[in-house]
């Protein structure tokens, strides 16, 4: 089978994430595996998986871009050129290209929703979802039922899968100091945090509110902000308004976050409204560190409340204190959910499960093209 995954870019985040690890698995099952897409830093790691990237100039969001026009005209040059199969888009502007690519070269086309969407007449006019939808998430599957009238035959539920044997190492209490050390954190001190773009919606005012009132317990904490993202500088501003500077610590984006999460003794995930699933989530339980979660879009279908993490409700920085403080105080049930968040993440989060059902899915949706 011959695969073209789209995407805009290839930089650090979840979708970038989702689709270097997709492509370099089906590529270990056999499959021929093209990404194209306007490039990024996660280029290397993709490659290195033997999996060949195509440079298309498509570095826009909108979907009335002449980028996209450009693009199509390359994606269809590609798909003819390889004889592709299928095409599997991930962000909006890739459905619009892989929906009229797909029309035009007769060719199988996938899209995966990897969130929530505002509606628009572009939308409404274009929708672009594919032969097959992907959600990552029940909280997703039903924001396209309900909010877009996507016919629930045409969705599959696929959750993210990570690859987990990276994030099974446990660390010696000397690595953790040197990786500390590195990081400028300090060696006494217990760790929160999180890994997370810097938009309005990821909460990072909310955890900067909640650590002051974590410090008025217990003093030796530092939070970690690992991300970058354009309100940067504004949680910046607001660490040093509220005194924080010496216990906030910014660590820019990481390839490979299996460093940073071992000095980590509770992950934070805080996202205000929206959220499809969270791989930096999958991979903070895959580390064994409990989570403290805000209540929101596919997060409940990662965290247990009580059982591998804590559940909160969103913007309320208070009701984030106590379940940290309990964690770091109560060693056994710091590690009865370190140990249930791990296995929640083998059981029903790995790559290989992700992978085999996304290629099922390839598979009904050639079939199809077959019959017809």
């Amino acid at each position: 089978m011959r695969i073209l995954l789209l995407t805009t870019h290839l930089n650090i985040g979840g979708i970038g994430t989702y689709t270097v690890s997709l492509a370099r698995a089906l590529r270990a099952k056999g499959e021929d595996v093209i990404v194209a897409s306007s490039g990024g830093v996660l280029v290397p790691d993709l490659t290195s998986g033997g999996v060949s990237h195509i440079n298309i100039n498509i570095s826009t969001k909108s979907e009335l871009s002449p980028k996209v026009v450009s693009s199509l005209m390359e994606v269809c040059r590609i798909v003819k050129r390889l004889k592709i199969d299928v095409i599997h888009s991930q962000t909006r502007v890739t459905q619009v290209v892989g929906f009229f690519a797909s029309r035009l070269c007769g060719t199988g086309f996938v899209t995966t929703c990897h969130g929530f969407f505002n509606k628009n007449i572009c939308r409404t006019l274009i929708p672009a979802w594919g032969d097959r939808v992907i959600a990552i998430s029940e909280a997703v599957r039903e924001h396209l039922i309900k909010d877009f009238q996507v016919p629930k035959d045409k969705i599959s539920l696929i959750y993210n899968g990570i690859d987990i044997k990276k994030y099974l190492r446990d660390f010696s209490e000397k690595e953790k100091g040197e990786l500390k050390d590195s990081f400028g954190i300090r060696k006494d001190h217990s760790v929160i945090g999180t890994v997370a773009r810097f938009t309005p919606d990821k909460g990072h005012d909310i955890l900067l509110h909640a650590l002051y009132e974590i410090l008025k317990e217990k003093p030796n904490v530092q939070l970690v902000f690992v991300g970058d993202g354009r309100e940067r500088y504004k949680i910046i501003d607001l660490t040093q308004r509220l005194g924080l500077t010496e216990k906030v610590i910014f660590v820019k984006p990481q390839l490979n976050t299996v460093n940073i999460l071992s000095v980590m003794d509770v992950f934070m995930f805080t996202p205000r409204r929206k959220e499809g699933l969270g791989i930096a989530l999958l991979e903070a339980l895959a580390s064994a560190k409990p989570v403290v979660a805000t209540k929101v879009g596919g997060i409940s279908s990662i965290v247990r409340d009580g059982v591998n993490g804590f559940l909160v409700e969103p913007s309320r920085h208070e009701l984030l204190v106590e379940p940290v403080i309990r964690l770091l105080k109560d060693r056994e049930l710091y590690q009865e959910m370190s140990h249930s968040g791990r296995e929640t993440v083998i059981e029903r989060f790995s790559i290989n499960g992700m992978v085999d059902k996304v290629y099922g899915l390839y598979k009904e949706v050639i079939g199809g093209y077959k019959r017809l």
